[in-house]
C-alpha cells in the first residue's frame, strides 16, 4: 500500500490552520507541521495540532518556506516506514474530501503508462489558471504548478534533492519544477482534484485617490505583502541566471508577468512607492547574485 506524508509550513498561523489540518489528516498517513520561526508564539496552536495527530517541528529562526518544507520532508523521510509520497502544503490551503486520493490515482496511472512524473498537481486551483500541456498515454500533463497541494514521489526527492533553500521564498516551486524538467520529469494533473488556496490580498483599485468601478462594482487588484516584492524580483533574476540558457521562453514569460503585475499594482494599488523600492532592492541584489534571507 502506497503511503503519503503531508508537510505543512507555518508562519504566524491562525486558528484556520486547525480546520485545514482537520481536512487533511484523514487523507494522508501522517502530517508534519513545521513552524518557520514565527515571531508570534505558535505554541498553543502547535499543541492543538499535535493533539489532533500531527507531528510538530519548530525552527529556531525564520529560515524561509523552502527550509521549513525541507525540515518537514527530512522528518518524514527519517520515519519508519518511509512514505512513498510527500504532499507539500501551505498553511492557508484547504483540501476537499478525496483530494489526495485523486492525486494518488493520477500518479498510479502515470506510472502504469510509463510517464515519468516529478510531481502531481491539482487539475484546478480556485482563483488561478492551471497550465495544461499535452495528454500522454492518457495522462494529462501540466505546466508549472504552485507549491501547495503538490504530490511528489519520494524517489524523485532522493534523485533531485530537497528544495532550494537559498531562494528563501518565491520561486522555490519554480526552481523545483525546472529541476524536474531538466531531469526529464513531467507534471501530471489530477483532473478531479481542486485546491482552495489563499492568493495574496485584494485591495480596491484607486487612481488619484478615486476608486474605480465597473457596472457599479468596485474594481479590486491583488497584491502581495510589500516585502515579498524583494524576493519576487530578486529570485526571478537568480532563476534566470540558473536556468535561462536552457529555458529562455519560460524566463522571458516570467519577467514579463512580474513587470506587468508591478505596473498594474503601481498604477492602481496604495503603497506603490514602498513596493517599487522593495522590487528595486531585489533587482539590485539579483544582479549581485545575492541569495538567502534579506538582512535588512
Amino acid at each position: 500500500m502506497r503511503t503519503t506524508t503531508a508537510v505543512i509550513s507555518l508562519f504566524n498561523p491562525t486558528e484556520a490552520v486547525l480546520a485545514n489540518a482537520a481536512a487533511l489528516l484523514p487523507q494522508v498517513d501522517r502530517v508534519v507541521v513545521v513552524d518557520d520561526g514565527s515571531p508570534e508564539d505558535p505554541a498553543r496552536l502547535l499543541t492543538e495540532l499535535e493533539a489532533m495527530g500531527c507531528v510538530a517541528v519548530r525552527l529556531s529562526e525564520n529560515s524561509g518556506i523552502a527550509a521549513a518544507l525541507n525540515a518537514g520532508i527530512s522528518t518524514a523521510l527519517a520515519a519508519t516506514p518511509r512514505p512513498d509520497f510527500i504532499l507539500t502544503m501551505d498553511q492557508d490551503s484547504l483540501l476537499d474530501p478525496g483530494y489526495v486520493q485523486e492525486l494518488l490515482t493520477t500518479a498510479a496511472a502515470a506510472s502504469a503508462s510509463g510517464v515519468p512524473v516529478g510531481m502531481v498537481a491539482p487539475g484546478s486551483v480556485r482563483g488561478l489558471p492551471v497550465r495544461r500541456g499535452p495528454v500522454r498515454h492518457g495522462v494529462q500533463l501540466g505546466g508549472e504548478p504552485i507549491q501547495s497541494g503538490l504530490l511528489v514521489p519520494v524517489p524523485v526527492i532522493e534523485r533531485l534533492g530537497l528544495l532550494q533553500a537559498s531562494l528563501f521564498i518565491d520561486g522555490v516551486d519554480s526552481e523545483f519544477y525546472l529541476r524536474c524538467r531538466t531531469h526529464g520529469l513531467a507534471v501530471a494533473l489530477a483532473p478531479g482534484a481542486s485546491l482552495r488556496h489563499a492568493l495574496g490580498n485584494k485591495v480596491p483599485a484607486r487612481v488619484f485617490g478615486r476608486s474605480l468601478s465597473l457596472g457599479g462594482r468596485v474594481l479590486e487588484v491583488r497584491t502581495a505583502a510589500t516585502w515579498r516584492y524583494y524576493y519576487i524580483f530578486r529570485n526571478r533574476i537568480l532563476l534566470a541566471r540558473q536556468y535561462g540558457r536552457h529555458y529562455p521562453l519560460w524566463t522571458i514569460k516570467g519577467f514579463l508577468a512580474d513587470y506587468r503585475h508591478l505596473a498594474i499594482v503601481t498604477l492602481l494599488a496604495p503603497g506603490r512607492f514602498s513596493r517599487i523600492a522593495s522590487a528595486l532592492d531585489g533587482i539590485a541584489d539579483g544582479f549581485r547574485a545575492k541569495s538567502g534571507k534579506k538582512l535588512s
